[in-house]
């Protein structure tokens, strides 16, 4: 019935596109042009084309041309947006029916990115530099310059954010001081399934598809729901409309690394002489990795072999700038192996992971104010756990299936001309099915309104929004927020927002039922109460002709009714474990990011954050850096064609425990035994070369010094890598 009621609402949406009587109608002109990037005036596909003040918008082809048709006579404004590049508009473009409007664009090369388009943290698209909460993004360079695999390599290097490991030595994040599971990973804005303990395995992401990272810190619940308490990473990928026909790389280093890539599109633009376009595109790779275990004698693998596969399938259509069709669909496959016991005991553990997801979501404009989109995700995954005794038995065995369907309808309208309004429902069922659940099959149901009313009036841009969530097994939630952009000076904008978040309690928090062969056994409780939160952030950002970019960051986050493990007792020779609703913690910090064009080639980029997470007794919380510094000089030989940067991060002593289930984390009444892991520093440096604009080579040192602090900080030792890379056009 639900299938059915959201194949109703896209064919609606489908037919609305014939039959609506605007889209009908003839009294129309259009507008086409050209941009050109740069003082080389050379062209590119994906620039960003918007009608301000519709929801009309367009991207260039590979001739840098855009076609706009079925636009109603009248004045607009046009704006062009490329990452890397200032914006520019023509605030006087006149369309009369049945004529062809001309407008051209020659977009200036900017150093410091603030003119491209971010669509995290509202649900308006907003460039960086007007978006009304603190965005932070990670461009297509920067991803090139760490040289990485996965999403992990990617995000470490950002100020506030720190990398946490889990069972399996799967890889996380932490934002503002608070734990894993309490940040939302996105992609192209969607959640996607396969967690693994509690929180979604970084190394899962490979690096090849990914265009940029856009991360916004605080509660943002209000739109997403939840999970974001601590914020949110939307992994934005490549759409076929602006990718290359081909590129190919292989990456071999240290470790037995090796990463092959092969992506391929095609394009049809203006089908029929007309403002329609079809784009396919195909990726896939492969990542194998042997591992690291330094001390044979304890049996215990520092980091797990690796093998992983990924696929992805993407259609797009467009139809004359009123109506956008995309299909994703993406398979991945993973297995790891590492040892898990002690100096005492050898085990080898085996895990597997089989996902597959796709994402069908249609916009249809009946009218320059006025769009509707639907959207349908379904993502699943299978998990497998094989642990081996040192005889060969099997010890334990684990399978289990989890899977998440998502249905959402929204329609933004902007009925005055300073004002956009979205308003929408979504349904989200999620579901496991695993031995180690009571009942072995379990789901839940979340339904969903939420409303975001955005305004900008004259240098203030204010966002008010709030979400209600109605689940079937915990009840209802309701989480506001607030965000606010005053630009003070072209150069000096103050951002403030406050939002609720929440966090589900997950299946296996809520129905786990598992006895293990070696001495535990753990148990859901059913009644458990969402955890949740308040959070504030205040920032100041300091902009200044393109040579130095500064912002400031103040944050609080108050979280309540925090879950955590707890002994219930014994039995059958057991220690059963299960979980509970404890009080409170308190985040806070500051964190201050800067970007800098230097002389001669020369940029650079330096960062610091200092949290504080402290639980209601006051003691401070596990797992957290108090103090991080970071710093990156770039040197740009244009001539040469040659790129070389070289980085720096660094750590301060960070409070652990050797016993990661520990009931009295956050509530005890007497002081927790920390030990420390001593403070370290990372240096990595790259040098990159690009020839005849198809052919690149990057070859680099990550960790040159060899610092490890292991298993809590800095892991892996000193890696070299070397990567080859064809781009056709």
């Amino acid at each position: 019935m639900k299938k059915f009621l959201l194949i109703s609402v896209l064919s609606g949406l489908l037919f609305a596109s014939v039959n609506n009587p605007i889209a009908m109608a003839t009294e129309y002109g259009s507008i086409q042009g050209t941009v050109f990037l740069g003082s080389s005036k050379h062209a590119e596909p994906g620039t960003n084309i918007l009608v301000v003040g519709t929801s009309w918008g367009t991207t260039t082809n590979a001739s840098g041309e855009f076609f706009l048709t079925r636009i109603p006579p009248g004045i607009y404004t046009i704006k062009a947006t490329f990452i890397g590049y200032e914006s520019a508009k023509d605030e006087n473009v006149i369309v009369v029916s049945g004529q062809k409007t001309r407008v051209d664009f020659q977009l200036a090369e900017s150093v410091i990115a603030m003119d491209e388009v971010v669509v995290t943290g509202s649900f308006v698209k907003h460039l960086l530099k007007d978006s009304p909460v603190i965005t932070e993004v990670v461009s297509a360079q920067k991803i090139a310059d760490t040289g990485g695999s996965d999403l992990t390599a990617v995000i470490q290097e950002q100020t506030g954010i720190e990398i946490s490991y889990g069972i399996g030595r799967t890889q996380s994040a932490q934002l503002q001081g608070l734990n894993d599971n309490h940040v939302l990973i996105l992609v192209d804005g969607e959640r996607i399934t396969g967690e693994v303990d509690g929180a979604l395995d970084l190394g899962q992401i490979p690096i090849d598809q990914i265009k940029r990272v856009e991360t916004v810190k605080g509660p943002m619940s209000s739109i997403y729901g939840s999970d974001a308490l601590g914020g949110v990473i939307n992994i934005i990928t490549n759409s076929p409309i602006s990718t290359p026909l081909a590129t190919a790389s292989v990456d071999f280093g240290s470790n037995g690394r090796q990463d092959y890539r092969l992506a391929l599109s095609k394009k049809w633009m203006n089908i029929n002489n007309q403002n329609r376009s079809l784009a396919i595109g195909i990726s896939s790779n492969w990542n194998k990795y042997f591992g690291i275990d330094y001390i044979e004698a304890d049996n215990f693998s520092e980091l797990p072999e690796y093998d992983k596969k990924n696929s992805t399938l993407n259609l797009f259509y467009s139809h004359e700038n009123h109506l956008e069709f995309e299909l994703k669909s993406t398979y991945y496959k993973d297995e790891n192996e590492w040892l898990s016991g002690d100096k005492t005991n050898r085990f080898t553990d085996i895990s597997g992971n089989t996902k597959f997801g796709s994402v069908a979501r249609m916009k249809y404009s009946f009218a320059p104010r006025f769009s509707l989109q639907g959207i349908v995700n379904y993502s699943g995954n299978e998990h497998t756990l094989d642990e081996y005794a040192s005889s060969g038995s099997l010890v334990k065995a684990d399978v289990s299936n989890t899977s998440l369907l998502n249905y959402r309808l929204q329609a933004t309208a902007l009925p005055y001309s300073a004002s956009v309004l979205t308003l929408g429902v979504e349904q989200i069922i999620d579901a496991i099915e695993s031995d180690r659940v009571l009942g072995r099959e379990k789901d839940y149901t979340t339904n969903v309104l939420f409303a975001e009313d955005e305004w900008i009036i004259s240098d203030l841009t204010l966002t008010i929004g709030g979400r209600y969530s109605d689940n079937s097994v915990y009840g209802s939630f309701f989480a506001p927020k607030i965000s606010m952009l005053y630009a003070l000076t072209n150069d000096i904008r103050v951002r403030f927002g406050y939002g609720r978040g929440f966090r589900q309690p997950s299946m296996k928090e809520l129905f786990i039922d598992f006895f293990s062969t070696v001495g535990y056994a753990v148990r859901g409780e059913p009644t458990l109460r969402p955890e949740k939160s308040n959070g504030f952030n205040f920032g100041v950002e300091y902009n200044s002709q393109d040579l130095i970019w500064l912002r400031v960051n103040a944050f609080y986050n108050e979280v309540e009714s925090l879950i955590d493990y707890y002994t219930v007792g014994f039995e059958n020779g057991h220690t059963v474990f299960s979980y509970y609703n404890i009080f409170e913690a308190i985040t806070k910090g500051v964190e201050i990011d800067a970007s800098l064009q230097l002389p001669v080639g020369f940029s650079g980029e330096l960062g610091y954050g200092y949290t504080s997470a402290q639980n209601n007794n006051g003691i401070d919380l596990p797992y957290r850096v108090p103090h991080f510094l970071k710093w990156k000089l770039v040197y740009d030989m244009e001539a040469l064609n040659l790129r070389a940067n070289i980085r720096g991060r660094w750590f301060d002593d960070k409070p652990v425990l050797d016993d990661q289930i520990n009931k009295d984390i956050y509530s005890a009444d007497v002081p927790i035994e920390y030990t420390y892991v001593d403070a370290y520093h990372i240096l990595d440096f790259q040098l990159s070369s690009e020839f005849d604009k198809r052919y690149r080579v990057q070859a680099g040192i990550n960790n040159l010094t060899d610092s490890k602090s292991y298993p809590f900080g800095q892991i892996k030792g000193r890696e070299y890598y070397i990567t080859f890379k064809v781009t056709v056009k």
